[in-house]
């Protein structure tokens, strides 16, 4: 359990320095959502209470970087942990690639609309140039890195036993 924890959060620790690489070269309209990718595969791989701690632990470190209020990216990713549960029980069927590519689909179109809401709370921005600039860029790198993260985490989790 504890080598299963240690391993959250150095990938998330990882992955957060990760995403801020990509975002200082390559803007914040190509980069993958990598730490929601995380949430979703721990959901996935070993249930609720490892994808909360996950949760927790990189929406803080995406908090204290963040112009958002605080606690914006910690209740968008718990609320990511929950919707990979719910999406798991109906939809997941184990070992299929197509299946995980669909439970991140519905996970990460759920957190853009709440992330989509929170940031038209406090900005005055057409949705148009909201979605076609910012979210649906963001939600095609997502879309295309899922494969290549999900199994390296997989081969990662199963090379430490964890």
């Amino acid at each position: 359990m504890i080598k299963r924890l240690t391993l959250i959060a150095v990938l998330s620790y990882f992955f957060f320095i990760l995403e801020f690489t990509i975002n200082g070269s390559l803007g914040g309209w190509a980069k993958p959502e990598l730490l929601l990718l995380l949430v979703v595969f721990w959901g996935l791989y070993s249930g609720i209470r490892y994808s909360i701690v996950a949760a927790v632990i990189s929406g803080l470190l995406k908090d204290a970087f963040s112009i958002m209020p605080f606690g914006t990216y910690l209740f968008l990713f718990i609320a990511a942990a929950y919707l990979t549960t719910m999406v798991r029980t109906t939809v997941y069927q184990p070992g299929s690639r197509f299946s995980r590519a669909v439970v991140s689909f519905f996970v990460l179109v759920g957190c853009f609309f709440i992330e989509m809401m929170l940031y038209l709370m406090n900005h005055d921005v057409r949705f148009s140039d909201l979605f076609f600039n910012i979210l649906l860029p963001q939600m095609v790198t997502t879309m295309v890195a899922v494969t290549f993260v999900f199994h390296g985490l997989r081969s990662l989790a199963l090379w430490l036993k964890v």
